[in-house]
């Protein structure tokens, strides 16, 4: 048995979300509403039961092209997501049927295939492996704030030159884009498909509102290094970030992670999940700060209806990959 909320039922959505205990702000409605700024399409949750357990599966169905408006796909939005199982007894059957019935209703809303970014911190990947084709990106790193201490080597480099704030999240927005569309031309990440308009950014300012934080480092009143979080239940996750050259030349954006778990551990929060890169810089500051095991990042991809994926859309892996990659 399944039901499909879409994401103007805000209150049923969250009464599913609160059902199976998910505290995971990439699974909100409010997320949704910002990630649709990137992704236009329609959101839903599909919420299937059985004796095994639940599943919850939140996506975007996105029309293929114009000229095929009774086609689709789906996604999970940037982010991190995928479906989270609330196992009774057997999890293999659970996944077994959840999978056919989910199959049942992709052929009858003529979604032809299905891409899924599933969230390294929940590991839901493995309950998939035998259902579609899993894609691994790379490794992502984690501070279990509750056993974190601040690595000495960032205390002895901290910089009287560089300051550290927290931030208002309308206020500072237009400076944080400075650091982060000068950040992604140095970085030649123009042609991700991703990209970040304003629209964007006050779609996401609006609609979470208390749970998006961000906070920066100045160097002589000048903003050199900021992030946005994003913080719901006992989780922080690293969601964005820009820089200037002179904040590279200071690691500030190393030290800012260590400000925000930092503020993380004030505010009772027990988990900092700071994600990948495939940026090496960045990669190093999160994997020298992590205290916990690395998860993987894995993209699925499962094909409904080859001949018309073949037709419409036909994605390799490494499109598959720059389309997906969280950048």
């Amino acid at each position: 048995m399944y039901k499909l909320v879409s994401i103007q039922e805000h209150i049923k959505w969250q009464e599913i979300l609160d059902a199976l205990d998910i505290q995971d702000i990439y699974y909100t409605t409010q997320y949704f509403l910002s990630a649709l700024k990137l992704d236009p399409g329609e959101a839903y949750l599909f919420y299937f039961q059985c004796a095994d357990g639940e599943v919850a599966y939140p996506f975007i169905k996105r029309k293929v092209n114009e000229e095929q408006p009774h086609c689709f796909d789906i996604a999970t939005p940037f982010g991190y997501g995928g479906p989270v199982l609330n196992i009774r007894s057997d999890s293999a059957s659970l996944v077994e049927n959840f999978r056919k019935e989910f199959i049942d209703f992709c052929k009858k809303e003529q979604i032809i295939a299905e891409f899924i970014r599933f969230h390294p911190s929940k590991e839901n990947a493995e309950f998939f492996k035998g259902y579609m084709q899993l894609l691994p990106l790379y490794e992502t790193y984690s501070i279990d704030l509750k056993k974190w201490q601040s690595p000495s080597v960032i205390e002895k480099e901290f910089s009287s030159e560089v300051e550290f704030r927290k931030l208002g999240t309308v206020r500072h927005m237009f400076e944080f884009l400075v650091l982060y569309y000068s950040n992604a031309r140095r970085r030649e990440e123009a042609d991700s498909y991703y990209f970040f308009t304003n629209d964007y950014f006050e779609a996401l300012v609006s609609t979470l509102g208390p749970n998006l934080h961000l906070f920066g480092a100045y160097i002589e009143e000048k903003l050199v290094s900021a992030c946005y979080v994003l913080a719901m239940g006992k989780t922080i996750h690293f969601h964005l970030e820009g820089n200037l050259p002179e904040g590279e030349k200071h690691q500030a954006d190393r030290k800012l992670l260590a400000k925000v778990a930092e503020w993380g551990l004030d505010n009772y929060y027990e988990e900092f999940h700071l994600g990948g890169s495939l940026d090496s810089d960045l990669g190093d500051a999160k994997r020298a700060i992590a205290n916990m095991p690395v998860s993987t990042f894995f993209i699925g991809k499962c094909i409904h209806e080859q001949q018309l994926y073949d037709r419409f859309i036909s994605l390799d892996d490494e499109d598959i990959i720059r389309r997906y990659r969280n950048i």
